[in-house]
């Protein structure tokens, strides 16, 4: 059997990193293939209203179709398929996906992170609507509403106080089995006046305007307009261990400024790198790095002096 022509640039996620890349990559005529698995933040359906040019705000599934478009535009691939393997062979990667066999020259992994979210029954229907993650993005939309925080460590309770920028009404949930507050912490929440409530949610009850009541596990109920997870994610990272790829001890891939990783063709954009800051316009910035670092390996020799 033939072997499968390779493609000068693979992209392994097709979020904001991986469709400013795409972009980059097709207008300097690459040949270039997009892979995607269909499940990224850019999936919730929440509204980015702090990405320039965009006065009313955007979806995130508008700007992804925007994205994609715009690469298209300029004969990028795409090819909605899961990655379940990368290989480093002597001239680029092969990735396995199930619908086959991927070769690549070079290899941009823009693949995200996977939020950690509460255990609740249909947590994730209320994301983008009612549930949020990023005081960054969305601590605005709770200003002068009533606030409830899911978190279990002082990280969460220093984004917890840092909500009181919005608003007084700030109710943090902890549940013992999952972490522990330290005394600092309980301290200063007391005294900026957040109520701290040891339990775990049991259920959320919502319509589509408003949540109704927040029911814990022990039969209390807590009044919300709006509720932040801040237990974390993780990094889609684990297909890149078997390759001579720096991560660094949360498993996020070591960069450099331009983007290079530690292996010279394999270059990594967005929140799955270690300079990540969970941010559109940061993920398009490292998305264009990416796609410079990994041309500039794809010129063949007559035209390097």
């Amino acid at each position: 059997m033939a072997r499968a022509l390779a493609w000068e640039c693979v992209i392994v996620g097709s979020g904001p990193a991986g469709l400013s890349a795409a972009v980059y990559m097709g207008r300097f005529r690459r040949r270039t293939l997009v892979l995607d698995c269909g499940d990224g933040r850019w999936s919730y359906g929440q509204v980015n209203d702090n990405y320039l040019g965009f006065p009313s705000g955007v979806s995130a599934v508008r700007l992804r179709d925007l994205g994609r478009a715009q690469a298209a535009r300029f004969g990028v691939t795409f090819q909605d398929a899961e990655v379940t393997a990368v290989r480093e062979e002597p001239d680029g990667f092969r990735l396995t996906t199930r619908k086959g066999i991927v070769r690549g020259r070079t290899l941009i992994w823009a693949a995200g992170v996977s939020d950690l979210w509460p255990d609740f029954a249909r947590a994730r229907r209320l994301v983008g609507r009612h549930l949020f993650w990023c005081i960054v993005c969305d601590g605005w939309r709770a200003r002068d509403r009533r606030l409830v925080v899911l978190g279990d460590t002082d990280k969460a309770a220093r984004t917890t106080l840092q909500f009181l920028t919005y608003t007084r009404k700030v109710t943090l949930v902890t549940d013992r089995a999952r972490g522990r507050l330290s005394s600092r912490a309980r301290a200063k929440l007391e005294a900026g006046g957040v109520e701290l409530v040891e339990g775990r949610v049991r259920r959320v009850v919502a319509s589509k305007e408003r949540i109704e009541r927040v029911d814990l596990a022990d039969g209390r109920t807590l009044e919300a307009d709006i509720l932040f997870s801040l237990f974390g994610s993780t990094p889609r990272t684990d297909l890149l261990r078997g390759l001579p790829v720096e991560l660094v001890p949360n498993g996020h891939v070591r960069i450099d400024d331009q983007n290079h990783t530690t292996h010279p063709r394999l270059f990594a954009a967005g929140d799955v790198t270690n300079r990540h800051s969970h941010q559109v316009v940061t993920a398009a910035h490292e998305g264009a790095m990416a796609a410079q670092a990994a041309n500039q390996v794809l010129y063949p020799p007559f035209q390097r002096l």
